[in-house]
């Protein structure tokens, strides 16, 4: 993708890698065109020398290879944005590398629990209220025994409440927000689905600041 690169932080604590500080990078401005609140980092990773420099030292910045969810994200941004000069921030609701969303689940919970989980706060509310607008994309799952999850969800949604930024997403009948890039044919359809909703929702408001 011309012009599009991604940049994160990996840190490799026991035997767990935890991705931080991801965004998307269009063209040179570093001014926010928005930010997405996801589940957790997925398959986005380091790119050759880089993974070697995270080995040796035990963290490591530098640009990663866009995953699939990352391009999904980017033919967002491209159907809805007529000038792309500025980053697109990716939050998660826990930073612990895992491609299954169960799994990642049941890996937090495990970590929280045994009190192995990093200290990795949330953003501060000047942070967020630096973006224009934020998609909730951290997807259905629901695990068993998913009290610190759960409690991370409702943590993100006061602050992105008390930021009074404009959010939007795919809500399910339950109540939750569906994932951007869901497995299969139904990408094509969730990814309409969200530009309308950002025509809907977000632009209105934006225009209404003007």
């Amino acid at each position: 993708m011309d012009n599009v690169k991604a940049f994160a932080t990996f840190q490799q604590i026991g035997e767990e890698v935890y991705r931080t500080n991801t965004f998307i990078q269009f063209g040179t401005s570093s001014q926010s065109l928005g930010a997405a609140v996801m589940l957790n980092p997925g398959s986005a990773h380091l790119k050759g020398e880089a993974k070697l420099k995270l080995i040796q030292t035990g963290a490591h910045t530098d640009e990663v290879a866009l995953d699939k969810t990352m391009k999904q994200l980017v033919k967002f941004m491209k159907r809805t944005h007529a000038k792309l000069q500025g980053r697109l921030y990716i939050y998660n609701l826990f930073y612990v590398k895992n491609t299954i969303g169960k799994e990642a689940i049941a890996l937090f919970e495990s970590l929280k629990s045994t009190g192995n989980y990093p200290t990795i706060t949330r953003p501060s509310l000047s942070e967020v209220q630096r973006h224009p607008w934020i998609l909730i994309g951290w997807g259905v799952e629901r695990g068993k025994n998913s009290s610190y999850y759960e409690l991370e969800k409702k943590k993100w949604l006061d602050l992105i409440e008390m930021s009074q930024i404009p959010y939007f997403g795919i809500l399910s009948k339950e109540n939750e927000y569906y994932h951007p890039n869901p497995k299969g044919p139904s990408s094509n359809a969730r990814l309409e689905q969200l530009i309308q909703a950002y025509k809907d929702e977000i632009e209105p408001l934006l225009i209404g600041r003007k």
